[in-house]
């Protein structure tokens, strides 16, 4: 019995010696590379936060965001009218029940929608997603003070600029003295990094913290034609963060939080862009709002719809031809129009064979408004040529300080 104790401590000295040897090899290892901080070796980092220290500090420097906007509506003098109709095609939500066809003036209702953003500078420059804000009449900023007991300042902000096809917006409330957020560099961030997200989750959490850590880089995501190279994370994320910031082990933010329902509705699965492919053109909204107009980075024509690739693995394991799977039309876009359906696997574009979300932009790049280009695509294995007309491009707005 006393044989057996002994063999068992000798092997757990063993062990134990052999997992100081591994993490000291590992420390050292990671040290002479110079690498980026890694949620592994987070307790022994000299600068590295605790996540009570990233809220304590980040908290502030996230704002939420509230915008208004009026729908302006026609009443077909049904009392079942149903403003949002058109958004259900084919379900019973058009024009209501038992409707006598009579038109009456038109009516209004303010739609309100929720968002997160980060403070730019001290002096009240935010940064957000465009499509937390587009089309909205008032927007209004929540900045969370630095006194826990004291009361959030509120504040009606004016939109500075605006990119849809970077999904990226910056505003300005009139303020002083705000916890500007520092930014650290994406390009060097490794799987597996603690990731932390702040922002406003279903609009009524101001300054909510999740974590998590990154689950992958370059990751890339095309939604209504827009293909950034995006970072993923498991932090949990939910509509509402959009706007707010992902920040890494050091408080730094690394990625503009990028949650639309139709690609982050997978538990675990949420997207930021990096703030490196982003930064020049914030710049340059605020400081060289005329560059910007000049640039054609943010001009891209889109053609209202939402692609995944499918690859030559997926294709041989699946059965489906290589190209572009379309998850989502868009109503009313020139790709509705030109008789584009959720299914539909894309070949060919002008006579192109595409692949890849980058050759599709490439041989968009080659027209103008205007344009017919014929587009072929798979249906449920007929392949079928339809012809889609180019639609005026969507620029980058700017407005005057």
């Amino acid at each position: 019995m006393t044989k057996k104790f002994s063999l068992r401590k000798l092997a757990a000295l063993t062990m134990a010696l052999a997992l100081t040897v591994t993490a000291s090899a590992a420390a050292l290892a990671n040290e002479a590379s110079g690498k980026h901080f890694s949620i592994v070796e987070a307790a022994s980092q000299e600068n590295a936060l605790s996540i009570p220290e990233i809220a304590q500090k980040c908290r502030t420097a996230v704002v939420a965001i509230e915008t208004e906007t009026t729908v302006i509506y026609n009443d077909y003098g049904s009392d079942y009218y149903n403003p949002f109709g058109s958004m259900f095609p084919g379900f019973g939500f058009g024009y209501g029940y038992g409707n006598p066809g009579g038109r009456s003036a038109p009516r209004e209702y303010t739609q309100t929608g929720a968002g997160s953003g980060i403070i730019l500078s001290e002096d009240g420059y935010i940064l957000t997603n465009h499509h937390v804000i587009s089309g909205a009449d008032k927007i209004t900023v929540y900045v969370m003070p630095e006194d826990p007991d004291a009361e959030e300042a509120t504040y009606e902000a004016t939109l500075i600029g605006s990119s849809e096809s970077n999904d990226v917006a910056v505003l300005k409330i009139e303020a002083e003295g705000l916890n500007a957020a520092e930014f650290g560099d994406s390009d060097q961030l490794e799987i597996g990094e603690l990731a932390v997200a702040i922002g406003n989750p279903m609009g009524n959490v101001h300054g909510s913290v999740t974590a998590g850590i990154i689950s992958a880089t370059e990751q890339e995501l095309t939604i209504d034609d827009v293909t950034i190279s995006a970072i993923q994370t498991d932090a949990s994320i939910n509509p509402g963060n959009s706007g707010g910031a992902l920040f890494d082990s050091f408080g730094n933010v690394i990625g503009l939080v990028y949650a639309k329902s139709a690609s982050v509705s997978i538990e675990g699965m949420g997207y930021a862009i990096p703030v490196n492919d982003i930064k020049t053109l914030v710049s340059d909204m605020i400081n060289n709002p005329d560059s910007v107009r000049a640039q054609t980075l943010g001009s891209q024509i889109m053609l209202g719809i939402t692609i995944s690739p499918i690859t030559e693995e997926m294709s041989k394991q699946y059965g489906y031809p290589v190209g572009l799977y379309i998850t989502e039309v868009s109503s009313m876009s020139a790709a509705e129009r030109a008789g584009l359906q959720r299914g539909d696997i894309i070949v060919e574009f002008s006579d192109e064979k595409v692949v890849t979300a980058d050759d599709l932009n490439t041989l968009k790049a080659g027209h103008t408004t205007g344009d017919v280009v014929s587009i072929k695509v798979d249906r449920n294995g007929r392949e079928l040529t339809l012809e889609i007309v180019m639609p005026q491009p969507t620029e980058v707005e700017t407005l005057d300080k």
